[in-house]
């Protein structure tokens, strides 16, 4: 689980700190195909990791549960919330106008 939380909190982590004060979702959340790409590639390597029988007898894994991918989505999902939070209290500090880089 812990091993999975990294690879999801890395992808979240990505998409939030893409720029240093615009808003992911004003840079367009879907706006790097290959950042989305590679993302996608890494956790699909960590449910290998976690599913495949061969993967799970070398890196000594079990299969994650449904609930188990729901946590992890909802930390990535709490870790982009507090960078966009920072992202707008920095905003809104400088005097930057709405949407600045």
């Amino acid at each position: 689980m812990v091993q999975a939380g990294i690879v999801v909190s890395q992808f979240f982590n990505a998409l939030a700190v893409r720029t240093d004060r615009q808003s992911v979702f004003r840079a367009g959340l879907l706006s790097n195909p290959w950042l989305i790409g590679a993302g996608c590639v890494g956790i699909a390597l960590m449910a290998a990791i976690s599913y495949a029988p061969p993967l799970q007898a070398i890196f000594n894994t079990a299969p994650l549960a449904p609930a188990d991918w729901a946590v992890l989505a909802g930390f990535g999902a709490l870790l982009l919330a507090a960078e966009e939070a920072r992202k707008w209290v920095l905003r809104h500090r400088s005097g930057a106008p709405k949407g600045g880089t």
